[in-house]
């Protein structure tokens, strides 16, 4: 087996040409992940151009959640996978924080964020109860979907400045 240079996916294999096609299907798995974080970024955008602030606060709703979840991942290995709603992986990646010993992503700031994600999630759920019983102003939808973007992009720098090999590595000493 002969390493390409520059691409730590791509592989030359001499003898097995089906595990060549294996690793190329695992670059493919991961581009697709992104371009669907990606593609939602977009719709969230666009849902906020064209005035659709409701419509946009679930796109950052799910956003937040896979962003949440990947975080979670970082943090603890769950032995199964039990689907958490979004209250629910809010309080667990707070708590995982909190008694975490890996400095770089427990910090004051990401539990702040989380807080923030929290205080943001309880608006847009005030929010969905008024609206049957109370006119809601287009402006507190605006402020809704505005505060969800910045809060997004906080948490996108947030888990760009921390280097999952670290996390993966402290995990392996403390396991």
């Amino acid at each position: 087996m002969i390493k390409k240079k520059n691409d730590p996916y791509l592989y030359t294999f001499n003898h097995n040409p089906e595990l060549k096609h294996l690793v190329m299907n695992r670059k493919k798995k991961n581009t697709a992940k992104k371009n669907k974080g990606k593609k939602l970024t977009e719709m969230a955008g666009l849902a906020i151009k064209h005035e659709f602030y409701l419509e946009a606060s679930w796109i950052l709703s799910t956003l937040f959640e896979r962003k949440l979840t990947k975080i979670f991942e970082m943090l603890e290995v769950p032995a199964q996978r039990h689907p958490l709603t979004f209250a629910q992986l809010i309080k667990r990646v707070k708590f995982l924080l909190t008694g975490s010993e890996q400095a770089e992503l427990a910090t004051e700031t990401s539990i702040a964020l989380i807080d923030e994600i929290r205080n943001w999630k309880n608006q847009r759920n005030d929010i969905l109860k008024d609206i049957p019983d109370v006119h809601v102003s287009k402006e507190r939808l605006e402020r809704l979907a505005s505060e969800g973007v910045k809060l997004y992009k906080k948490v996108n720098n947030l888990l760009k400045s921390v280097k999952p090999e670290h996390i993966v590595a402290e995990k392996e000493k403390t396991g």
